[in-house]
C-alpha cells in the first residue's frame, strides 16, 4: 500500500485535502471519488515506507473539435435545466469519457470556485477557447442566459464538425483508390518484374520496350528517390519562407481563389465560416465590433482575413457592412447583397445564418460533384497504370514461351 495526499472539492465546492492509502494512483482516485469528492491534485507522499518524489496532476491533452461541441452541448442542456454553473461542470468532469474533457471541465471548474466567471475561466485556455467562444460567452453572462449563449456556441461548432465530416467522408473513396493502385503497382513492381526480366538477359533477346522501361525505372530508383526527397525539401522550405512572411501569406492566399474550381469553393467555404460566426455572435448579443473582430479570425485564408480587417476598420469608420464586404472581390456576391437586406431590416443576424447555411450547403454539394468526378478519372488513370504494368509484363511471358518453342 501506498500513501497519497490529496485535494479535491467537496459536493458543495470547499477545497478539501488529506491523506488516503492505496494501492494505486488510479485506486487512491476512486476512492476519493467514493466519498464524494472531486480530485484535483494527488501526490505520492510514501512507499513501503521510502519517500516518493513524483506526482499526477489531472490534466491531458485539449480536446478535439466534436470533443467540444459534445462538451459544450451537454454543459448548455444543464445551463437550461437551471443547473449552477459549478455543479455542472462537476458533472460533466465526473460523467465524461473524454480524457481531454475531464481535466478540462474540473481546471474551468476550479477557476470558478476561485471567483472567475465562466468566460474568464474560458478565457485562461486560448489554446481551446477563441475569441468568438468567449465573445458568445461573455454576451450570456450579460444578458444573464448563459443557457442559450452556449447552445448557440454548441450550433456553431456542430455545425464546423458536421462539415468538415462531409468533406473527409467524401475523400476517403479516392484515397482508398489511390492506396490500392499504389500497393498493385508495388506487387508488380517487386515479384513479377524481377522474376520475369532476367530471362531475357540469359536468353541474349530483346526486351519487350514496355518491360525494358520498368527495369530502367527499377534501376534508377536511387535518382528517383533523391528528386522527390528534392522536392520534398524544396516545398518544405517554401512553406515556412511563406509562413514566416505575411505578404506572401497574402499572396499564397489569392493564388489560392484564383485556382480553377478549387477557388471558388474555398471562397464560398470561407464565406460560410465567416457569415455562421458573425450570425451566431450577433444573435447571442455580442457587439457588432468586438463580434466582425472575432469572426474575423475565424478565416484561415491569409488574403480574405486581411480583407476582412479592413472591412471591419470601414465599418468602424460608419461604413455599412454590406458596402465594406461589397469591396473584397473573392467573396460571393451575394454575401453583401443578404448582408444589406439584412441591415435594413434589422434581422442582420437571421439573414447572416441564413447565407451561411446556403453556402456550407453548395460546398457540399460542390465537393460532392467534384469527388463524383473525380473518382471515374482516378479509376481509368490507375486502370490505365496498373494494366500497362501487367501487359508488358504478360507480353514479355509470352516472349518466352515464344522463345521456348523456337
Amino acid at each position: 500500500m501506498a500513501e497519497f495526499h490529496y485535494q479535491g472539492f467537496t459536493a458543495v465546492g470547499d477545497l478539501a485535502t488529506g491523506d488516503i492509502e492505496a494501492s494505486s494512483l488510479e485506486k487512491a482516485e476512486e476512492a476519493l471519488r467514493a466519498r464524494g469528492l472531486t480530485p484535483l491534485d494527488i501526490r505520492l507522499t510514501k512507499t513501503a515506507g521510502a519517500q516518493a518524489g513524483w506526482s499526477r496532476r489531472l490534466s491531458s491533452g485539449a480536446p478535439n473539435l466534436a470533443e467540444l461541441a459534445d462538451f459544450i452541448r451537454e454543459f448548455a442542456t444543464l445551463e437550461e435545466a437551471g443547473i449552477p454553473v459549478d455543479r455542472a461542470l462537476r458533472i460533466l468532469e465526473q460523467q465524461s469519457r473524454s480524457k481531454a474533457i475531464r481535466p478540462l471541465a474540473l481546471g474551468v471548474l476550479e477557476n470558478v470556485l476561485e471567483g472567475s466567471s465562466l468566460s474568464q475561466a474560458m478565457a485562461a485556455r486560448p489554446q481551446i477557447f477563441t475569441a468568438e467562444y468567449l465573445n458568445i460567452t461573455r454576451a450570456g453572462e450579460i444578458t444573464g442566459d448563459i443557457g442559450r449563449a452556449l447552445t448557440d456556441l454548441a450550433d456553431l461548432l456542430e455545425r464546423r464538425v458536421e462539415l468538415r465530416a462531409r468533406m473527409r467522408s467524401a475523400l476517403v473513396y479516392p484515397s482508398l483508390l489511390i492506396v490500392l493502385a499504389a500497393v498493385s503497382t508495388g506487387i508488380v513492381l517487386t515479384s513479377l518484374v524481377p522474376a520475369v526480366a532476367p530471362m531475357f538477359s540469359e536468353s541474349g533477346r530483346e526486351m519487350p520496350a514496355g518491360l525494358a522501361f520498368i527495369v530502367a525505372l527499377g534501376n534508377a530508383w536511387q535518382w528517383i528517390v533523391a528528386l522527390l526527397i528534392g522536392i520534398f525539401v524544396a516545398m518544405a522550405a517554401m512553406a515556412r519562407w511563406i509562413g514566416g512572411s505575411p505578404e506572401a501569406q497574402k499572396s499564397f492566399g489569392l493564388l489560392k481563389f484564383r485556382v480553377p474550381l478549387a477557388g471558388p469553393m474555398i471562397a464560398q467555404y470561407e464565406a460560410a465560416r465567416f457569415a455562421r460566426a458573425l450570425g451566431t455572435m450577433l444573435r447571442s448579443g455580442v457587439r457588432m465590433m468586438a463580434a466582425l473582430e472575432a469572426s474575423c479570425g475565424v478565416i484561415g485564408n491569409a488574403f480574405l482575413r486581411a480583407s476582412l480587417d479592413s472591412a471591419s476598420e470601414a465599418v468602424r469608420g460608419r461604413d455599412s457592412l454590406a458596402s465594406a464586404l461589397s469591396a473584397i472581390p473573392v467573396l460571393p456576391p451575394v454575401l453583401s447583397q443578404v448582408v444589406a437586406i439584412g441591415e435594413e431590416s434589422g434581422k442582420l443576424d437571421t439573414m447572416l445564418l441564413r447565407v451561411a447555411l446556403m453556402f456550407e450547403r453548395q460546398t457540399e454539394r460542390r465537393v460532392e460533384q467534384a469527388m463524383s468526378l473525380l473518382t471515374p478519372v482516378l479509376t481509368i488513370l490507375i486502370a490505365a497504370i496498373v494494366g500497362g504494368l501487367i501487359l508488358s509484363v504478360m507480353n514479355a511471358v509470352l516472349g518466352i514461351n515464344d522463345l521456348a518453342t523456337q
